[in-house]
């Protein structure tokens, strides 16, 4: 991926927490609104670092908002680990403010000429940068690419998001979502397994980007995937905080 001039460097500052949306017991939605300075713009794919303890000690967080909001950003926290990260923000309260130092990261997307069409491919939490990249890329830059989201759970359960993705797809036919269950009930009827088992049974581009974002395993996992199947490095991407 290449740099650009108009990235913004990081900036030290403050946020309050304006909203939270509790989706399941797996995943919590945060709302932050920027007290100083009141406005940060960031690249879709980027990340926030929140000081969670008075020690000094901090945790990164992917951005899931689009960038079109440059007042605020938005939070989605897999809680189910219970780190110290999860426990400070659970105990936020309303109007509370944090400390942050933003937006950070290399993980975001390119108008490469080279890359025709892009393959996003996540598993758990690793989702979250890929929410902002598509509101930005489908609603704000209207990109014409062929773009698939590949994003694996263990439960159907767990799935958020499911609706915005499907309006997102009947908006922009270019956008194709496959969620991947890896332990389905006998009523899932999609991808199951994991999700290199969904890519398996897709095309492969040599000219596609691939855009990865989970677990270190997964990630792995994905790219001795790619990889022994023609894609070069060159076209696969992903955060190295993972």
């Amino acid at each position: 991926m290449r740099i650009v001039s108009f990235m913004t460097p990081p900036q030290r500052g403050r946020a309050k927490l304006a909203d939270k949306i509790v989706y399941n017991s797996k995943f919590v939605h945060y709302f932050f609104e920027l007290t100083e300075p009141h406005e940060v713009p960031f690249l879709a794919g980027q990340y926030v670092s929140i000081k969670v303890t008075e020690s000094g000690l901090r945790r990164s967080y992917s951005i899931a908002s689009s960038p079109e909001n440059t007042h605020g950003f938005e939070l989605v926290l897999d809680v189910t680990p219970a780190g110290a990260g999860t426990k400070f923000l659970e105990a936020l309260q309303f109007g509370q403010e944090v400390e942050i130092l933003y937006p950070l990261g290399m993980f975001y997307l390119m108008d490469e000429p080279s890359e025709k069409s892009l393959v996003y491919v996540a598993n758990g939490s690793g989702i979250v940068p890929f929410r902002s990249m598509l509101l930005d890329q489908l609603q704000l830059k209207n990109d014409k690419r062929e773009i698939t989201l590949h994003w694996g759970l263990r439960h159907e359960a767990d799935l958020i998001w499911e609706d915005e993705f499907q309006e997102l797809s009947e908006s922009y036919p270019n956008f194709h979502f496959h969620p991947v269950i890896s332990q389905p009930t006998p009523e899932w009827p999609l991808c199951q397994g994991r999700v290199t088992d969904c890519l398996a049974t897709h095309e492969f581009e040599a000219e596609a980007g691939y855009y990865l974002c989970g677990s270190t395993t997964m990630i792995a996992d994905v790219v001795t995937f790619l990889i022994q199947r023609g894609v070069t490095r060159q076209h696969i991407h992903h955060e190295n905080f993972y």
